[in-house]
């Protein structure tokens, strides 16, 4: 047993070394700390070697089954289920060390340079001002839900356009082909199908069943949406430029003001902490601020994820995370605050993890994407819960958002929420059907052809792309056919969300989410399926239908429902004992470090609320003209 026991702390110490330099290296790059894109490159290329290599995966079994021989005890027990967390991660990860490795090796350093390429690329819009300024993908995307002057909503439609172009004319064709020869190495039919096995344990017929018939089921409340869209404003309102702020344009400068921006970490952490989340001694860090160089959404990594080691104990997390928060951008603190919570989520999952191996604790197969977003999902519903409006959106001078406000936000977001889920299908269906064109096929036009295509089946707006080739995850490798995991996440996150109510009738501000959530989501990792994680809490497997329900509820009765809720929270137990979220906790702003929560949570809110008054004098974007 003691040479089983060096081989799996090996395996334990080998890997956080492995995942610690690939995350500081990550994080400096993706916030655009550092331009050693090749030095990334190099250890996500080492990490995914050691964890594709199959020599040691046939190490791995032989030490198993040595151990199951062995008489039952604690630490025979401890080390069966920690090497049974690696075959499946050694499973999940195989690649060979022949032709499929080094597919792999040339894969990676392509997609590093294509996203140092993407870092120089520039964009700019008119801005709510009327001038023209430099803008990321979400200022771009902020603009065009907000932005009352037609002409510069076009701006941002064609920069956000621009960029899908520029990707097709940049290598991302030859890239999708080399990633179909990769696949095909291992055994697989296309990219989409490999990926879709190791990363979420589902074939494409398992998974298109699930959303065929969300499609189908909400396919009516989404055309009825459309039709009184254009009975009301006209048909122009479907133009890809009109679409978003048809649908929210006035709502989303009206909220503005409750929203404040110098405010978000506040409310972040005391949500959570109300909710009863800890961060179990973590280490976090927040960098919440756009920027030129940084990556153009909100993103999650842990250099160090929490575990529980046989022989040290608990290993608390290094997580990092980030949002696109930007001043001056109408909608922008709503956004940011939906960001930040998402990733907040992230970081809750990643600290909480119990099991013996960091193996069980990481974003990379098998941990899936649904399981992943799932957590992310539940959290980033809140900024537009109506119950958590009325506790926490408050303006500048503490002037709580009235209901009539309230009201208009969320039935504004419900007329139209099946359009907005419907949203998420495109990604997976587009990449589907990318990653099954014939090589000779797929040219930059096939592929804007396409996307326009699967855009007009999903929303029936002819001539848009919805974006598809300017969001990150179809484009750089370890994004690649990810997103179906955040549609399955809200379907999931519906249904605990569904579950609590039923057991509860409140969720915001209820103690008794955050450990439930620990005990049945989060302590096992990857070690338990998205299923097993959901019968656990729930009592039944991924049932799409509590999302579909949402989708076609009317904004009454949506509203009705929320007010029960709140009247349901209001006679809660609002004394039981909240938890200290357990975690020292740093804002920063690239190399700057704005506060830290070493004084108290109290200090560092009021030193962030202090920086974001001076903010506009450290403005990321220069003007174009």
């Amino acid at each position: 047993m003691e040479s089983t026991r060096s081989f799996f702390d090996g395996l334990n110490h080998t890997y956080l070394q492995l995942l610690k330099a690939e995350g500081e290296l990550y994080w400096s790059v993706y916030t655009g700390l550092s331009t050693e894109h090749d030095a990334l490159a190099h250890a996500t290329l080492k990490r995914k070697k050691f964890a594709g290599d199959a020599s040691r995966l046939a190490g791995v079994r032989e030490h198993l089954a040595y151990v199951l021989a062995a008489e039952p005890s604690r630490e025979r027990d401890a080390l069966a289920t920690g090497l049974r967390g690696w075959i499946r991660v050694l499973e999940a990860s195989a690649i060979g060390n022949g032709r499929a490795a080094q597919i792999l090796s040339e894969l990676t350093t392509l997609d590093a340079e294509l996203f140092a390429k993407r870092q120089a690329y520039k964009m700019s819009h008119v801005n709510a001002a009327g001038r023209r300024e430099e803008a990321s993908p979400s200022a771009l995307r902020n603009n065009l839900a907000s932005n009352a002057d037609e002409s510069a909503r076009k701006s941002s439609h064609e920069a956000l356009h621009g960029l899908e172009q520029w990707v097709l004319s940049n290598g991302f064709v030859e890239i999708v082909g080399k990633r179909n020869a990769l696949a095909r190495e291992l055994g697989y039919r296309n990219f989409f199908e490999y990926r879709l096995k190791t990363n979420s344990g589902l074939t494409p017929e398992q998974l298109f069943s699930i959303f065929d018939e969300f499609e189908r089921s909400t396919r009516e409340a989404h055309h009825n949406a459309l039709a009184r869209l254009v009975e009301e404003q006209g048909r122009d309102a479907l133009l890809p430029h009109n679409l978003a702020f048809a649908m929210q344009g006035e709502t989303a400068g009206e909220m503005d003001v409750y929203f404040p921006l110098g405010k978000a970490p506040e409310r972040w952490a005391e949500s959570f902490r109300r909710m009863g989340v800890s961060y179990r001694g973590a280490r976090i860090e927040i960098d919440l601020m756009e920027r030129r160089g940084k990556f153009p959404t909100g993103f999650c990594i842990a250099p160090t994820p929490g575990y529980d080691d046989d022989l040290l104990g608990p290993i608390p997390a290094d997580v990092r995370f980030t949002s696109t928060a930007g001043l001056g951008q109408s909608g922008a603190g709503l956004r940011a605050l939906t960001v930040l919570f998402h990733e907040a989520g992230h970081a809750a999952h990643f600290a909480n993890v119990k099991m013996n191996s960091p193996c069980f604790s990481q974003e990379f197969p098998p941990s899936s994407p649904a399981l992943l977003e799932t957590q992310a999902k539940f959290f980033d519903a809140f900024p537009t819960d109506p119950c958590w409006l009325k506790r926490y959106a408050k303006d500048a001078g503490g002037n709580a958002m009235p209901d009539e406000a309230i009201r208009r936000l969320m039935e504004a977001r419900q007329a139209y929420l099946a359009y907005s889920e419907r949203r998420d299908l495109i990604p997976t269906y587009f990449e589907w059907a990318m990653y099954g064109m014939d090589d000779r096929e797929r040219t930059a036009d096939s592929l804007l052809s396409l996307a326009k295509s699967v855009t007009h089946r999903i929303l029936g707006i002819p001539g848009h792309t919805d974006y598809v080739l300017a969001t990150p995850h179809p484009i750089y490798h370890d994004m690649a056919v990810y997103y179906q995991g955040y549609l399955m996440a809200k379907m999931a996150a519906a249904q605990v969300r569904a579950h609590f109510m039923n057991a509860f009738g409140y969720i915001v501000d209820n103690p008794k989410v955050g450990p439930l959530l620990a005990q049945h989501c989060w302590a096992p990792g990857n070690g338990a399926t998205l299923d097993e994680t959901l019968i656990a809490l729930t009592g039944e497997p991924l049932n799409a239908s509590y999302l579909a329900a949402q989708c076609n509820r009317s904004p009454q009765a949506a509203w009705e429902q929320a007010m029960h809720a709140f009247d349901e929270s209001s006679r809660g137990n609002n004394d039981e004992p909240s938890t200290e979220l357990d975690a020292f906790i740093s804002l920063v702003h690239g190399g700057e470090r704005i506060a830290d929560s070493g004084t108290s949570l109290s200090a560092m809110y009021a030193a962030f609320e202090h920086w974001i008054e001076h903010y506009p004098a450290r403005s990321p974007h220069a003007r174009v003209e």
